[in-house]
């Protein structure tokens, strides 16, 4: 009896909302995993992989959501450490893939260290930032927290992985404006990034510099670098108000479109369902986003309205970006699609933010207990 009334306890406390929506989204990518990959020889079996590593996600979410949030925070250090020790790791010992070292390979698994310093970073900043007040407005407090936000910016541009590391520069910089960060000071940081871009070009590589120019006019190599966007493109395009039918695309069934498993899923998703499919995913994203944002203005404490925060931002941004590059909106980051892109270092670091969430959400709905002296 006492273990059934812990499990009732439990799930009264869940937000079901927001599990709601992310298992819609991780369901919704089954499917299409499954439909960009069950010809493709070799990747056949990868939605069966992507099903065990939603598995690992889903113990990992509950994990993280019977923890308090807290601790994380106060760990905060450590797993910034350990972040910067495996992405320094990464760049001597990682598997090499297409010219970047991103993953670490773990047994049977690999693991792929940005995913950690993208979540680490959120929770040293919401730390940092939560625990001061008026100290803020000091430069040299400022100047700390582009510190913390440089070194692993820096390593996992070195990979290189220029998604990774383009994502975390608007979430970091949400953070600090909501903390008290002067506006000037950020809009002078944004400043001299664009008057160093001639310095930035220089050290990326080749096919980084291809991705940026064929952004601006993809026919200028419609056979090489300009080859993907001109094929997701076509892909949304094709798929109409209510798309071709579940693998009915034949831009995805016959593998015209590279990476349709992760960077480029949402292609998959225009081409086979439509307007109305992508409608339909993005409002799962909307709803999600949404609740993430109340969680954030009802958490008990500042550091955690800060790391909810931080989270949706991530998300948010994350999203934007994937969907800007299939539809040509923006350059190829090489970034995935939250919950619904194959990649179980992703999947699993996103429902550990779920579950951090999660934490957060329960906490504000527990009574508040006032002790002292009547």
């Amino acid at each position: 009896m006492k273990i059934k009334s812990i499990f009732q306890s439990y799930f009264r406390g869940v937000d079901w909302a927001l599990i709601t929506c992310v298992l819609s989204l991780s369901v919704i990518g089954f499917f299409v995993i499954y439909s960009a990959t069950v010809h493709g020889g070799e990747m056949a079996e990868l939605w069966r992989k992507q099903i065990f590593w939603f598995g690992i996600s889903l113990i990992t979410m509950w994990v993280f959501s019977k923890i308090d949030y807290r601790f994380w925070l106060e760990a905060s250090y450590i797993f910034y450490v350990v972040s910067i020790i495996s992405l320094l790791v990464v760049l001597f010992i990682g598997d090499q893939t297409n010219g970047a070292r991103r993953w670490i390979k773990l047994g049977f698994i690999s693991y792929q260290p940005s995913e950690l310093a993208k979540l680490s970073v959120l929770l040293v900043l919401a730390r940092y930032i939560g625990s001061q007040t008026i100290e803020l407005y000091f430069l040299r407090r400022f100047f700390l927290l582009l510190s913390l936000l440089i070194v692993p910016l820096l390593l996992i541009l070195k990979q290189p992985d220029l998604g990774s590391a383009l994502l975390l520069i608007p979430v970091s910089f949400i953070l600090m404006y909501v903390g008290g960060i002067r506006v000037r000071w950020l809009a002078w940081v944004g400043l001299t990034a664009l008057a160093s871009a001639p310095l930035i070009w220089h050290f990326l590589k080749d096919y980084q510099r291809e991705r940026l120019a064929v952004f601006i006019d993809p026919q200028d190599d419609p056979l090489g670098a300009g080859y993907n966007i001109i094929q997701s493109v076509i892909a949304i395009g094709s798929g109409g108000i209510s798309g071709k039918g579940y693998m009915q695309g034949t831009q995805t069934q016959l593998s015209f479109i590279p990476e349709h498993h992760t960077d480029f899923i949402f292609s998959v998703v225009g081409e086979e369902w439509g307007f109305v499919g992508c409608v339909f995913v993005l409002g799962f994203y909307y709803f999600m986003i949404q609740r993430i944002f109340e969680i954030s203005k009802k958490a008990r404490d500042r550091e955690g309205a800060l790391l909810a925060l931080g989270i949706a931002g991530m998300f948010t941004v994350q999203i934007i970006i994937n969907v800007g590059m299939t539809v040509g909106l923006l350059p190829v980051t090489g970034l995935t699609l939250p919950f619904i892109s194959y990649g179980g270092s992703s999947l699993m670091f996103s429902y550990a933010a779920i579950g951090i969430l999660l934490n957060i959400s329960y906490a504000n709905r527990r009574p508040v207990l006032i002790t002292g002296k009547g």
